[in-house]
C-alpha cells in the first residue's frame, strides 16, 4: 500500500515499481489489448459469415451487456459476501475457454448464430464478474490514497489498445477470417488469468454490525440506497443510464450501417475503430487539464454532449469513399473521446466514496444500470433498424444521447468544480469548490 504524498513530503515512488500494480496492469493490459479484436470480429463473423439480421445483430451486442441486467445485483451481494481474486480466475478460465470454441467450431463448419449468441452471453456473464471484482479489489491492492493514479494508467492503457486493436483487428480478419482473429482474445485471457493468479489472496469483505443477517433482498437495497442517498452518485448513475440506452441502440447497428449502407470493407471498419479509439487516448490524456481549465460539472455536462453530436454526423454520411471514411472517423473520434473522461471521473469517485463492506454492491448497482440499460437499448436499435431503416434509427438514437447532458446540467453536478470525497462517508455529497484539479480517475 502506497504512503500518502502529504504525509511524507515525498512523491511516492511509480506504481510501477510495485509488483502487485504491474501485475494487474500487465494483465488487465494484455485483455484490453484482445477485447477490441473479438469486438470487430464478433459481429463480422455473424454478418459476412453467418448473414446476420438487423435483429440478430441487435441480440448479439445486447447479450454481451444484458448480464448485468439479470445478474449485476445479485453478483454485488456475492462479492461483498467473499474474497474478489478467486472470482477474477475463474472468469478468466471461463472466457478463454469460450473464446476459444469460436474457431474450432468455425474449422469443423459447425458455426452458427446460435453458438454465437451462447458465447457473447457466457463471455458477458463472466465480465460482469470480472470487472466488479476487480472494482473491489483493486482498493484493497493499491490503497485508496493512490486509486486515481491506478485507474488513470489502466484507462491509458485500455484507450492504447482501443487504438491498436481495432486494426489489428481488420488485418487479422483480413488475413485469417473473423472466428480465427477471436482465439487471439482467449490466448489474452489466458495471460491475465496467469498475473491474476500472482496477486494476493484477498478475504471476504467483514460485515457491518447486523449485515450478515440481511437477506439477498434487503443487501441489494443497501446498494441502491447508497447510490440515492448521495448528491452525486444518483446523478451520475442517471447519466450513465441515459447515455448507455442510446448508445446501446446505436451500436447494435453500427457495424451493418458501415457495411450494408456505407459499403465498407473490414479494413475501412478497422481503420475507422482505430481512429475512434484515439479519442479515447486524447480523452484521457487531456481529462485533468480540461477539469481543471473548466470545472467538473461543465465538463462532464459538454462531453456527455458530445456523443450525440458524433452520432448525427455519422448519419449524414453517404457513401465509402475516402472522404466519407474520413467523416465516420471523425465521428468515432469525438464518441470515443467523451467516454474516459466520464468513466475517469466518475468510477474512482465512488470507489474512494464507498466503504468497502458495500462496494461490490455499489459498483454492481452502478453497472447494472449502466450496461443493463446498453442491453435494452441494443434491442431498441434493432429493434428501430427493422422498423425504420439503419440510417433512421442511428438519427433517433443519436438524438436521445443529449439527454444524458441535460440531466447533468440541470443537476447539481453543474456547480461542481473539484470532487472530494470521505472514503467512510457514502451519505455526504461533496462540497462544490473552486479548485483546480479532479482527484480521482479510473477507467
Amino acid at each position: 500500500m502506497s504512503q500518502d504524498v502529504a504525509s511524507t513530503g515525498k512523491k511516492p515512488a511509480s506504481l510501477f515499481r510495485q509488483r502487485n500494480f504491474l501485475l494487474l496492469w500487465t494483465g488487465q493490459s494484455a485483455s484490453m489489448l484482445g477485447s477490441p479484436i473479438t469486438y470487430v470480429a464478433m459481429p463480422l463473423t455473424a454478418v459476412l459469415l453467418l448473414h446476420a439480421t438487423p435483429m440478430e445483430a441487435g441480440v448479439l451486442v445486447a447479450l454481451e451487456t444484458l448480464p448485468f441486467l439479470l445478474f449485476g445485483l445479485f453478483a454485488g451481494v456475492m462479492l461483498d459476501r467473499r474474497a474478489r481474486r478467486s472470482v477474477m480466475i475463474v472468469a478468466d478460465v471461463v472466457r478463454a475457454v469460450v473464446l476459444a470454441w469460436v474457431p474450432v467450431a468455425y474449422w469443423l463448419d459447425v458455426l452458427n448464430i446460435a453458438q454465437l449468441f451462447v458465447v457473447v452471453f457466457v463471455v458477458g456473464v463472466m465480465r460482469m464478474f470480472f470487472d466488479l471484482a476487480t472494482q473491489s479489489y483493486t482498493p484493497g491492492l493499491i490503497g485508496r490514497d493512490r486509486l486515481g493514479e491506478a485507474n488513470a494508467k489502466l484507462e491509458l492503457s485500455g484507450s492504447t489498445a482501443q487504438v491498436v486493436g481495432p486494426g489489428a483487428a481488420g488485418l487479422l480478419v483480413s488475413a485469417l477470417s473473423a472466428p480465427v482473429a477471436i482465439a487471439v482474445d482467449a490466448a489474452t485471457y489466458v495471460l491475465s488469468f496467469l498475473t491474476v493468479a500472482g496477486l494476493p489472496a484477498d478475504e471476504a469483505p467483514k460485515p457491518q454490525p447486523g449485515a450478515e443477517k440481511l437477506s439477498v433482498w434487503a443487501s441489494i437495497r443497501e446498494g441502491f440506497a447508497a447510490i440515492v442517498r448521495h448528491p452525486l452518485l444518483r446523478w451520475f448513475t442517471t447519466a450513465a443510464l441515459i447515455i448507455n440506452l442510446f448508445s446501446g441502440a446505436l451500436t447494435s447497428v453500427f457495424f451493418l450501417y458501415m457495411l450494408r449502407v456505407l459499403g465498407m470493407g473490414s479494413k475501412q471498419v478497422g481503420l475507422v475503430l482505430a481512429i475512434g479509439s484515439i479519442g479515447a487516448l486524447v480523452g484521457v490524456l487531456l481529462v485533468g487539464r480540461l477539469t481543471d481549465r473548466f470545472g467538473v460539472g461543465p465538463t462532464l455536462i459538454l462531453t456527455m454532449a458530445l456523443p450525440g453530436l458524433g452520432y448525427l454526423l455519422l448519419a449524414a454520411v453517404h457513401g465509402h469513399s475516402p472522404a466519407a471514411v474520413a467523416l465516420v472517423a471523425a465521428s468515432s473520434f469525438v464518441v470515443q473521446f467523451s467516454i474516459p473522461i466520464f468513466n475517469v471521473t466518475v468510477v474512482s469517485f465512488r470507489q474512494v466514496s464507498t466503504p468497502d463492506e458495500l462496494l461490490g454492491r455499489v459498483n454492481a448497482t452502478a453497472r447494472t444500470c449502466a450496461l443493463g440499460a446498453f442491453s435494452l437499448g441494443s434491442l431498441l436499435g434493432g429493434a428501430l433498424a427493422s422498423g425504420t431503416g439503419l440510417r433512421t434509427a442511428v438519427v433517433l438514437a443519436a438524438s436521445g444521447t443529449f439527454l444524458a447532458s441535460l440531466a447533468l446540467l440541470f443537476s447539481p453536478v453543474r456547480t461542481v468544480r473539484r470532487l472530494q470525497a470521505s472514503p467512510t462517508d457514502s451519505d455526504t455529497a461533496p462540497a462544490p469548490e473552486p479548485g483546480p484539479t479532479v482527484q480521482e480517475q479510473s477507467s
